[in-house]
């Protein structure tokens, strides 16, 4: 509505321009034309009585002639009538230039405004007896006024009856022409921001306002086939997304199985011995009852061993719940520490202490898990992988937005070949591998970017040919949701 009254404002004040120019313009020339009446008036008086008195001056004598304009005085109650001597010192108190017309034999006349509400002054030249002087004709512009005054309050009347009447009719078109189809629009707006996009408006008038509705109807239509594919594009990506972590966590619980084998042979040797010893009789009394008791720890170090490799594997939507990363690294690495042994390296962990967050300890093992076994199977030499936790400051990738601030940091350091400049760019990218065959599927660097991108972190990678190669896990020290986007379910490298 506040657009109607805008143009209904602009539309009535340009209409009171134009009439108030126009009516000023017409008072002026009115004025003007009265004016030049009286002015007219006077010279035909000043000339009728000019030749009479002439007359009577030169028939009898001076004081007749006087008299003859003291009779037309009482005849004439607005205007008055006088002789003037043009060489007498009350002609000098006329106006620059008046004389010298009058002795040119020129009518003149000047408003007199010394006493109000004005006089107009008018002198017609006489000659009498080769002396020249001059009729004066005064006549107070009290008429005049009164008749201004009556103009100028009838031209304000009717100005102000018009563009009243010019307000009434352009707000009411105004506000069925702009202003409620201008609101019907903006509701329009508003339902389609708040996620209504069946809402639809349909105006009668055939102007561009409801071109406008017309486009903004399409726009909902398209914005509602959008969201429905969005939607069903969304629910596939993630359903692929989860089907993709699914098998990456069960090709790295393969890898961990033959390290599981190693892990659980010598407490199997200590439970079979234990075992022989009870059925042949060679542990009796006391002796039996310690194997017994030996044999049941070491049942329940292997079945506290085979939960943790199940617990990792099994599929379940992500939970988050406090947990201190120390020991979660700690966990990580001693399940991974028959693959290192195998290849003789050493799994060295530096943590400051516990340090305690919400994540979902699962994944963040996962996504921990493919970082360590990636350094593992870049090391062809026997060497130290480490492992760093502690809080850097950081600025966030572009996606992720946001100044620099403190993270909680993950370093996976190895002393492996590290990577080459033109595949750094790419390691993230799934199915994208410079492995050995048999060695990874190109899923475990992206499944891992895309399960610390749900915590609200992100990957970054650094490494040099030679040198080995830094992958670090930043994590928010508070729990922030990931906003998932195409990058997010792809992995995409930052």
């Amino acid at each position: 509505m506040k657009l109607a009254r805008k143009i209904t404002l602009a539309l009535v004040l340009l209409a009171f321009a134009v009439i108030a120019g126009l009516e000023t313009i017409e008072v002026q020339r009115e004025l003007n034309r009265s004016a030049l009446d009286m002015q007219h008036d006077h010279r035909l008086l000043g000339h009728t009585l000019g030749g009479s008195f002439v007359r009577a001056w030169e028939l009898e004598g001076e004081d007749e002639a006087l008299t003859l304009l003291a009779d037309a005085n009482r005849f004439q109650e607005q205007v008055r009538l006088s002789w003037l001597w043009l060489d007498s010192p009350l002609a000098q108190e006329l106006p620059p230039g008046q004389v010298e017309a009058l002795r040119e034999g020129r009518d003149t006349s000047f408003l007199d405004d010394r006493l109000p509400p004005g006089l107009l002054r008018s002198f017609t030249p006489v000659t009498i007896d080769d002396r020249q002087g001059a009729i004066e004709i005064i006549e107070p512009l009290t008429e005049q006024r009164l008749h201004v005054r009556q103009t100028v309050v009838g031209t304000v009347v009717a100005t102000g009856a018009i563009t009243l009447a010019f307000l009434v009719v352009a707000m009411a078109m105004g506000r069925r022409l702009v202003g409620r189809p201008v609101e019907q629009l903006a509701d329009l707006a508003q339902r389609i921001g708040h996620g209504d996009l069946e809402a639809r408006v349909h105006l009668r008038q055939k102007d561009e306002l409801a071109t406008l509705a017309d486009a903004m109807n399409q726009m909902a239509g398209g914005l509602a086939a959008a969201r429905e594919q969005l939607v069903a594009e969304t629910a596939a990506r993630l359903s692929t997304l989860e089907h993709l972590r699914h098998a990456d966590r069960l090709a790295t619980v393969g890898k961990l199985a033959s390290g599981m084998a190693h892990e659980l042979g010598t407490p199997l040797n200590v439970v079979l011995g234990r075992a022989k010893m009870i059925t042949t009789g060679e542990a009796e009394g006391e002796e039996s009852l310690e194997c017994a008791r030996i044999i049941s720890q070491q049942v329940q170090h292997m079945t506290s061993i085979i939960r943790q490799l199940l617990d990792f594997a099994r599929r379940r939507t992500p939970r988050r719940t406090p947990e201190d990363l120390s020991k979660l690294v700690e966990r990580t690495l001693t399940l991974l520490q028959p693959m290192a042994a195998r290849r003789n390296v050493v799994l060295a962990s530096e943590t400051p202490g516990p340090l305690s967050l919400e994540v979902d300890a699962g994944q963040l093992q996962q996504a921990l898990t493919n970082l360590v076994v990636n350094g593992l199977q870049a090391m062809k030499r026997p060497g130290t992988l480490r492992v760093r936790l502690g809080r850097a400051r950081a600025l966030p990738p572009v996606e992720l937005g946001g100044p620099e601030a403190e993270w909680v940091r993950v370093d996976v350091v190895d002393e492996g070949e590290g990577i080459a400049p033109e595949v750094l760019p790419r390691v993230f990218e799934p199915f994208f591998t410079t492995k050995d065959v048999g060695e990874g599927t190109g899923l475990g660097l992206s499944v891992s970017y895309g399960l610390i991108r749900d915590h609200g972190g992100w990957i970054s990678v650094s490494s040099e040919p030679g040198s080995g190669s830094c992958f670090s896990i930043f994590l928010p020290p508070e729990a922030r949701d990931s906003v998932k986007d195409s990058k997010d379910t792809e992995g995409t490298k930052p």
